[in-house]
């Protein structure tokens, strides 16, 4: 499996470096999603990046989001859990957070609770040493299938990561 995820690396890479070198997209208005339960529209405006400059993935409908961020020099990856609105850091008694990365076969990567505390210990921050999963998280959406899974206050949510080139220099 990691000789198929360096090999889609090698590929990936190179797709990711033209993608890097293109236009960025146009900004897209606020998302307005139609709710069958009321006849009135919900818009959802949030940040691009979370409150670290990291990308978002949802989890639920918009219940709270994982921002994740990588550090290609010490091959670090940190997620944060965020709330609704991208803005704040929410605190979750969870002592690992899993990503699983699908290229052929299936990879789980655990990542740990940074610096957990109170009574229960609670950690909004997690990071595992990685430099295979910073290469498909960055590949994500684009020849690997990666989702997070996560419990918040007993429930659990899966969300799915998807590598958007928005114009950033990828320095986060």
């Amino acid at each position: 499996m990691r000789k198929m995820c360096r090999n889609l690396v090698a590929v990936g890479t190179v797709a990711l470096v033209t993608a890097c070198n293109s236009q960025p997209p146009p900004t897209l208005p606020p998302v307005v999603i139609q709710n069958s339960g009321d006849d009135h529209a919900h818009s959802h405006d949030h940040p691009e990046t979370g409150p670290n400059g990291g990308h978002l993935v949802e989890l639920g409908e918009e219940e709270y989001h994982i921002e994740w961020t990588h550090d290609d020099e010490r091959g670090l990856v940190t997620l944060y859990v965020i709330d609704g609105a991208a803005k704040e850091l929410v605190a979750i008694t969870s002592e690992t957070i899993t990503i699983t990365a699908k290229v052929a076969e299936s990879t789980e990567y655990e990542l740990a609770a940074v610096a957990p505390s109170g009574d229960p210990p609670a950690s909004a921050n997690f990071e595992l040493k990685s430099p295979e999963l910073i290469q498909c998280l960055k590949l994500a959406g684009q020849g690997a299938d990666v989702s997070v899974a996560v419990t918040i206050n007993g429930k659990p949510y899966h969300g799915e990561f998807k590598h958007d080139d928005h114009g950033h220099g990828h320095k986060h």
